[in-house]
């Protein structure tokens, strides 16, 4: 027989090979052997065996790694034996001379995933064995072989200074602080060395050798990281003092050395660029995560001057300069990232932890008074907005060939990597922090681009009007913005001229901005006319578009009851459709779906006569969507908006969107962990709306009993479904899915989160409230259920006491009912589950007034008084032995209320109900909402008057036990008589 380490080198071929059948089995026997003893040694041996081909020991490499996350840790089940671990870790680091680089690359990766979990505890020389074979690299002869080593070594410490990084914890975080000194000293020297020898070969016109390079390259990922993570204060530290100023100085032979050859073709300019990025790289996440030892460690003014300066020189010299080149784009985005983090003073405070108030003091007079000087804040301001905010030729390049691409990019939201954007978010931190300063100036930029009109005029006029929009908040008390309004945006916006739609698209887009801060009532019709002329079909495709989406941020101040308001509307809704039929990116669409969205939302019930526009529109863009799996979702919210809108009237809507619901929620299908959530908020949407169910409705019962196997993170919102089809159709759904329910419920109680068991409990006592017990009794006793909870009650198994409270609740019910039958059950289960030597019902009372205490609402309260009061009516001599502590929780519960005739009181309401139970919240007035408040006012905790109560079971019970005389000879005599005087009181004075 082939020994284990032929089999796995066998199997791990067949998973390698090109064969699915084979690779599935392959995979299948992996899975098996993978917790077996002295698999993943086994596994090594084949790894590190250049003998074997190096794509399966890459395929093992990746298996390898996927176990360190499933099997390392200690606490893991089936986790590796750590004799085991201990021999792999003595041969972990074997690999250096690999040279197979991504085979290389995934050994790497393993041993940082092994050292963020067992250093330093477990593998506490692993930094110094890699210091070892890096230094060893240094004084022996530098041939390929020895290069090749240390080149492994570097990238491995990198990865595993990177995993020790990762840990946030205190411990941790104070380990990594007390050997990065040491690791700091000895990576910078390596890189100092390969650094200067590199400058010293450029020098002479030679840097086609990379060697040095890369080297120096991964030497300084270890050195940012360190420095970032390793330090509380690098500006205490000569170390990092030292570095600090000495990154600074490469950078500026680095930026030499690219412009001197940037036409070359030499291998050595794209690491430069990398040593450029990743100097970068270091001052911002420096600046971010000590922002105050930044400021204060010598050099930080000369490193944001120079910055400063790559922003002045590439952004004056060259308006297409950085689309040209996308490094230097590159560059000054982090210029910019790194100015962003200087004017944002209010991220100072993240210092606090680390530094006394005098340094922050300090660190804020450096930089009021050697960067942010008012000369510097203006002429930053400047650079923004006339060279940096403004659009290109390149964007008007793109504005013509593909408008849908260039809005969808201008509109996305990743402005830490793109110039553009990143600018403007510069611009508003710095007008936010310098209002007084900026703001007159801002408007004096206004007057002064009012009247140009020639296309290098308009791209500037464009970047002010962008600042402008900018600056909406910071600008409230200086600019009149209706006066502009009406004197000049509005008269602009109708400009038909084909070069002036840069400044149409820019009016749309500042509205959006300003419509929410400052506009007056009577200039909304005005705006409402400007931005639905502006998305006319005659128009820009760009200019519609942003029309469209910032016809979404004028939604909330939209004024229902102006003159015209509702053709506006109609207009609107009209020309959206219109436009979302004919832009072809679904991004696009997506964009106008929201905007329609938050219209429907906004208009509630006002939306109906408009509805079948919308509706017609979203079948075909349903069935064109195909995969788009973020439009899809965009679809169902909007007919959830609809549903809600529409109320009862969205019956009409059912033959389409029932067919939807049953796709989306079908485990099996494609699509169903994209549009499952959407899917369910449209599902109960439909429920809360229904005045009743329809066949088409009711076929989806099914579906929503399936999904409570799954217990996903939605399990909250699938039983609110459940509950609302319990509540609208009971006895059908009592009569044709009560056992599936009932036996779900009986698995799941116990093997959820408390919330969650809580959650079933709240709808199994709504099936007790809304249906008939005869019908219920045998299934909950068949499934198990009623034991499930009798059984949870007696054995406490259950972490927190509400929990338990809940359950008893439903034993509360289930007495009121039918007490007899309750009863009867305690006497069979007493003998089904074999437990002759307890006296079941005697110890379910004990445990039950034990936990009575932990009872809190009022309305609970009463309930399980009323179901002591009914348990009373028995001849059974166990339970009338309880009944000093019945008479006891009477008294509790009547002196706590003041009940009306009928037995209702106010305390009985004071509970609050959040949307999740269906009652009040954002749609008060669904028939669902009526629904569950008639429920809740049928409920005998309303309908009963509490003392008539008790007293009508103390006379049937005395009526069964012989009469007043006897009972009280046998029973109530044994009652403590202070106990009965003020139960007396309390039932005559109620």
């Amino acid at each position: 027989m082939a020994s284990p380490r032929d089999q796995l080198l066998i199997t791990l071929s067949e998973a390698a090979s090109q064969q699915p059948e084979q690779i599935k089995v392959a995979e299948e026997r992996l899975k098996q052997w993978e917790i077996a003893p002295e698999f993943y040694s086994t596994l090594l041996d084949i790894i590190f065996d250049r003998s074997i081909d190096v794509n399966i020991r890459f395929l093992g490499a990746i298996f390898f790694k996927n176990g360190v996350d499933r099997y390392w840790r200690k606490t893991s089940k089936n986790a590796v034996n750590p004799d085991e671990k201990a021999k792999i870790r003595d041969r972990l680091l074997s690999f250096m001379d690999e040279a197979h680089n991504q085979l290389a690359t995934q050994c790497a990766v393993i041993v940082s995933k092994i050292a963020r979990l067992d250093y330093p505890n477990e593998w506490p020389e692993l930094l110094q064995n890699l210091l070892s074979i890096i230094h060893s690299t240094i004084i022996t002869i530098s041939d390929s072989r020895t290069i090749l080593i240390q080149k492994r070594a570097l990238v491995t410490l990198h990865l595993v200074v990177k995993a020790l990084c990762s840990k946030t914890m205190g411990p941790d975080r104070k380990m990594l602080q007390e050997i990065a000194p040491e690791l700091l000293r000895n990576v910078a020297g390596i890189y100092v060395e390969h650094t200067n020898r590199f400058f010293t070969l450029a020098s002479s016109n030679d840097i086609s050798v990379t060697t040095d390079l890369e080297t120096s390259l991964s030497a300084l990922k270890c050195i940012r990281r360190l420095t970032v993570y390793g330090f509380k204060d690098i500006s205490k530290v000569d170390e990092t003092k030292t570095f600090f100023i000495l990154a600074l100085e490469h950078l500026q032979k680095f930026h030499a050395l690219r412009n001197a050859f940037q036409d070359s073709a030499s291998p050595s300019l794209e690491l430069i660029d990398a040593h450029i990025t990743l100097i970068g790289k270091f001052y911002i996440e420096l600046l971010k995560t000590h922002p105050i030892s930044f400021i204060m460690t010598p050099g930080s003014v000369d490193v944001i001057q120079y910055y400063w300066k790559l922003l002045v020189t590439y952004g004056k010299s060259n308006e297409d300069l950085s689309y040209k080149s996308p490094v230097i784009e590159k560059y000054l985005i982090q210029a910019l990232l790194l100015l962003k983090s200087i004017i944002r003073k209010s991220s100072y405070n993240h210092g606090l932890r680390e530094s006394k108030d005098l340094q922050i003091s300090e660190a804020m007079r450096i930089v009021d008074e050697q960067i942010l000087t008012p000369n510097f804040v203006e002429s930053c301001a400047e650079l923004l907005i006339s060279n940096l905010i403004i659009l290109r030729k390149d964007d008007l390049i793109m504005w013509e060939e593909d408008p849908e691409g260039w809005i969808n990019y201008d509109e996305s939201d990743h402005w830490e990597h793109q110039l553009r954007p990143c600018a403007e978010k510069a611009f508003m931190d710095l007008l936010s922090q310098y209002r007084d300063l900026l703001s007159p100036k801002i408007v004096k930029l206004i007057e002064n681009v009012a009247t140009q009109s020639q296309t290098c005029n308009l791209i500037l006029k464009d970047a002010v009007y962008c600042a402008v929009g900018l600056g909406a908040h910071e600008l409230y008390d200086e600019l009149d913005f209706d006066s502009w309004l009406v004197n000049n945006l509005l008269v602009e916006a109708a400009n038909n001229d084909p070069n002036f739609k840069i400044i149409r698209r820019r009016i749309a887009w500042v509205i959006g901005r300003w419509v929410c801060v400052k506009l007056s009532k009577e200039n909304r019709p005005k705006v409402y006319d400007a931005m639905t002329y502006l998305i006319n079909p005659e128009e820009n495709l760009i200019v519609r578009m942003t029309a469209a989406i910032n016809l979404g941020n004028c939604v909330d101040e939209w004024d229902f009851d102006s003159e015209g308001f509702l053709p506006y509307l109609d207009r609107a809704i009209t020309l959206l459709t219109r436009l979302i039929g004919e832009v072809e990116q679904f991004e696009s669409r997506m964009r106008i779906l929201n905007c329609l969205s938050l219209i429907v939302e906004r208009m509630e019930e006002l939306i109906a006569p408009f509805a079948e526009k919308i509706t017609n529109l979203l079948p075909p863009l349903w069935q064109a969507a195909h995969d788009e799996h973020l439009f899809k979702p965009a679809i169902l919210s909007i007919l959830t908006k609809l549903v809600q809108a529409l109320g009862g009237e969205s019956i009409n809507l059912h033959e389409f969107i029932i067919p939807i619901i049953q796709y989306s929620v079908d485990p099996n299908g494609d699509e169903y962990v994209y549009l499952l959530e959407e899917a369910l908020d449209l599902w109960l949407a439909i429920l809360e709306n229904s005045v009743e169910c329809t066949p088409l409705m009711f076929s989806l019962v099914p579906a929503v009993i399936g999904l409570m196997e799954y217990g996903t993170e939605n399990f909250k919102k699938i039983l609110r479904i459940l509950e609302s089809y319990i509540v609208l159709v009971p006895e059908m759904i009592t009569q044709s899915y009560c056992h599936p329910i009932m036996d779900i419920f009986s698995r799941l109680l116990g093997d959820l989160n408390s919330e969650a068991c809580r959650a079933i409990i709240q709808v199994i006592d709504i099936i007790l409230q809304t249906c008939p017990f005869q019908a219920l009794s045998e299934t909950m006793i068949n499934t198990g259920l009623l034991w499930k909870l009798l059984n949870s009650i007696l054995s406490g198994s259950e972490e927190y006491p509400y929990v338990i409270v809940s359950y008893i609740s439903i034993l509360a019910r289930i007495v009121i009912i039918d007490p007899q039958f309750f009863i009867q059950f305690v006497t069979v289960a007493n003998q089904q589950y074999n437990l002759p030597q307890i006296n079941l019902i005697d110890k379910i009372l004990e445990m039950w007034l034990d936990k009575f205490d932990n009872i809190g609402h009022p309305k609970q309260r009463k309930l399980n008084a009323m179901a002591f009061a009914t348990i009373i009516t028995t001849t059974n001599p166990t339970i009338l032995g309880r009944l000093q502590q019945f008479i006891g929780v009477w008294c509790d519960v009547l002196s706590e209320i003041r009940e009306s005739g009928g037995g209702d009181t106010l305390v009985y309401w004071q509970e609050e109900y959040s949307i999740e139970s269906g009652v009040g919240g954002e749609h008060d007035d669904t028939p669902e909402t009526k629904r569950k408040r008639a429920l809740l006012q049928r409920d005998p905790i309303h309908t009963t008057n509490l003392i008539q109560y008790i007293r009508t079971k103390i006379a049937e019970c005395e009526a069964i036990n012989g009469g007043s005389q006897l009972f009280n000879q046998n029973y109530i005599r044994t009652v403590d008589s202070t106990l009965l005087d003020q139960l007396s009181q309390l039932m005559n004075s109620n």
